[in-house]
């Protein structure tokens, strides 16, 4: 397997980028259009597909600082604070190949914000 953590400047260019590998999104019964989180390129490699922060695109990292809110009761509670990371970030498995047009906007973070089970 061959895992990608890819960031894009927005959606449109990561469409744009899949599109170049031949991951285009289609069309459900309703009509809507959403990407394939699993399916097989036009050589038979088989790919999974996460759009990171639960299909957003965006992810987001520690900036360090404590921000106090409530819980459900209204208690106070501290959390760490968090921010963006810029870019629109899709992961990726391959069991083969990872296509050239891809490999480019692979970032190989140490720490990957989100992972495949």
């Amino acid at each position: 397997m061959n895992d990608i953590w890819m960031r894009f400047d927005d959606e449109t260019a990561a469409l744009a980028a899949l599109a170049t590998a031949g991951i285009v999104p289609v069309a459900d019964e309703a009509g809507n259009s959403a990407l394939s989180s699993k399916s097989r390129l036009a050589d038979g490699t088989r790919f999974g597909l996460s759009i990171c922060g639960q299909g957003t695109g965006t992810i987001y990292e520690p900036t360090g600082d404590l921000v106090t809110g409530t819980d459900e009761d209204g208690n106070p509670i501290e959390t760490e604070g968090r921010a963006p990371v810029p870019g629109y970030h899709i992961n990726m498995r391959f069991d083969g190949d990872v296509p050239a047009g891809l490999a480019g906007f692979d970032i190989a973070p140490q720490t990957p914000a989100e992972r495949f089970a």
